[in-house]
């Protein structure tokens, strides 16, 4: 059971890190902010200038497509390990 929830807790830190990561991309036009990953102040900043720049439609268009990410990226990591699992088990 601790390599289920070892697993969930990965996938739920990718799929987070994906989230913000395409967010702050959306937001700022860069691909990559200054660090392997962004900060909660660069994700705050870049949230906050976007009031000035984005509709609220696009902002929230933007989330969607964030999430939808995040999700996917989830759902490939279970799957994925899900998979390994079962061939280890056919072997």
């Amino acid at each position: 059971m601790r390599k289920v929830d070892d697993l969930h807790d990965r996938a739920v830190q990718v799929a987070a890190d994906t989230y913000r990561l395409n967010l702050f991309n959306q937001l700022t036009g860069r691909t990559t902010p200054k660090g392997p990953s962004v900060s909660d102040g660069e994700l705050t900043e870049a949230i906050r200038q976007s009031f000035t720049q984005v509709s609220d439609a696009r902002f929230r268009e933007m989330i969607v497509l964030s999430t939808d990410a995040a999700l996917e990226a989830y759902d490939r990591i279970v799957s994925a390990a899900s998979k390994f699992s079962r061939r280890r088990l056919s072997n």
